[in-house]
């Protein structure tokens, strides 16, 4: 990390956390919506799948950082 990154790197970590904080109420309203109906709405695939996504680009945002952005080498077998 160089040392003007940092900004980068703390801003991508704190936007990571914030969608984990998000997941939060969302999870909320899942497990409600869950227990006053036994069939599976539309709503609640919304509101599972929206769950989901936050989760798991707060989880990649909040470990990995800017290396998400990082190039990766590809053999010249895959290159096309």
């Amino acid at each position: 990390m160089t040392r003007h990154g940092w900004p980068i790197w703390i801003g991508l970590r704190l936007a990571g956390l914030a969608l984990l904080l998000c997941d939060r109420p969302l999870g909320s309203q899942l497990a409600a919506s869950v227990h006053r109906s036994t069939a599976v709405t539309a709503g609640q695939l919304l509101l599972a799948g929206a769950c989901f996504l936050c989760t798991s680009s707060g989880m990649a945002l909040l470990v990995m950082s800017a290396a998400l952005l990082r190039k990766v080498p590809v053999t010249a077998r895959w290159a096309g």
